[in-house]
């Protein structure tokens, strides 16, 4: 008897994209890019500012709601050109007023970091409770990220987890519509075992990674076969993961991770591999997460 298989939230909805906004540098690229993902997916675009006590005001006064909406269709003009959007703000904090958002939402953009991150802070607050909780793919804006997105393939930062599959399966599906490939980088860390000569840990690598080859094939397999235009390649490599993924994503147009992997507990919301390539990727990283 067959199993109905658990939703996920790696395909994208007829939902409008919604773009947190709060005045940063970061917040307006993230305009950008949302006002972009709308146009490309032929979905609106829904822009959002969270203040309790400007929401408040707002939520009783009419005029007051239309200058401060007004103001920020002002502030993002140049971001949002044709695009046909919306503006709201809303009485709550950033991360409730954006995981609400998202509930009908085809995927939620953010900046890394906000008008109250210092700048040696790699990830800000709202966008770390988005991706963590988001029933959507969260796409992050960091710093790294380039004005214009690349034209190599999306990468997949795969490790042959169920967890994972969303993610390859969101990953199939853009690198389809922008007609390109998936390079799927699988890394392995070897610890480094006390009295164990580089010979042996060479060896080590070489075993865990063959072993993970199969894992890492057996579960791209599905995605490969429904979405044949799309060419796929597996990156096999030794190495601390958030830094060799970060690496062969150069030049990509997105990477794409999940939440968590074999290493994901019920406790962790975001993994640790994934919260790296957040701080260390250099392009928009979306984070794909299971719903069950």
């Amino acid at each position: 008897m067959s199993e109905t298989a658990p939703s996920t939230t790696s395909q994208p909805t007829a939902g409008p994209v919604v773009c947190g906004f709060d005045g940063s540098r970061d917040s307006l690229r993230a305009v950008a890019w949302a006002a972009s993902w709308a146009r490309d997916h032929g979905v609106g675009l829904e822009v959002i500012s969270a203040d309790r006590a400007v929401g408040r005001v707002v939520a009783f006064d009419e005029t007051a709601r239309a200058n401060v909406e007004g103001a920020m269709r002002d502030q993002v003009a140049d971001q949002v050109g044709d695009i046909d959007a919306t503006y709201r703000v809303i009485a709550d904090t950033p991360v409730r007023a954006l995981l609400e958002a998202g509930r009908n939402a085809s995927a939620i953009i953010v900046g890394s970091r906000g008008l109250t991150a210092r700048e040696d802070f790699a990830m800000g607050s709202t966008s770390a409770g988005v991706v963590e909780h988001a029933p959507c793919p969260v796409i992050v804006i960091t710093p790294r990220t380039p004005d214009q997105p690349g034209h190599g393939s999306i990468v997949l930062a795969a490790d042959g987890s169920k967890a994972n599959d969303p993610a390859a399966a969101f990953a199939f599906a853009e690198a389809e519509r922008l007609g390109t490939g998936v390079r799927a980088v699988h890394s392995v860390e070897v610890p480094k075992l006390p009295g164990a000569s580089l010979f042996d840990l060479d060896r080590l690598a070489e075993s865990v990674l063959a072993e993970d080859e199969k894992d890492v094939t057996e579960a791209l397999a599905p995605h490969d076969e429904r979405h044949p235009a799309v060419e796929l390649e597996l990156i096999l490599v030794v190495g601390e993961p958030a830094v060799t993924i970060a690496e062969e994503a150069a030049g990509a147009p997105l990477l794409v991770t999940g939440s968590r992997g074999h290493g994901g507990v019920a406790g962790m919301l975001l993994g640790s591999v994934s919260r790296r390539l957040l701080q260390t990727a250099p392009c928009a990283v979306a984070v794909v997460r299971p719903t069950d």
